[in-house]
């Protein structure tokens, strides 16, 4: 009987490791699979069969892997980061 890929990333398996529910293989490989669709029709069809494939408690994991970039970005930008940033740039340098 043949593995369902999505459920493996190399030789992890989530059979043979614990892992979190948020970096579990298939979140990882859902991600992928949204992210490679060829146009945004596609994006929205993988994304709706990721829904069906793993429910809605790990396809909002697979969401925040692809906004995750978009979030990094903001709290760069932010006033909070940019002090915080500085604070420690200015301890760390000896």
């Amino acid at each position: 009987m043949k593995k369902d890929n999505i459920n493996r990333i190399g030789d992890l398996t989530e059979e043979n490791y614990l892992f979190p529910k948020h970096l579990k293989p298939c979140v990882i490989h859902g991600a992928l699979f949204i992210h490679n669709g060829k146009d945004t029709d596609d994006k929205i069809k993988r994304t709706e069969l990721i829904l069906k494939k793993l429910g809605t408690e790990l396809s909002t994991y697979v969401m925040a892997l692809l906004t995750l970039p978009q979030l990094m970005e903001t709290v760069i930008k932010s006033d909070d980061y940019t002090t915080w940033s500085k604070n420690y740039k200015s301890q760390s340098v000896h």
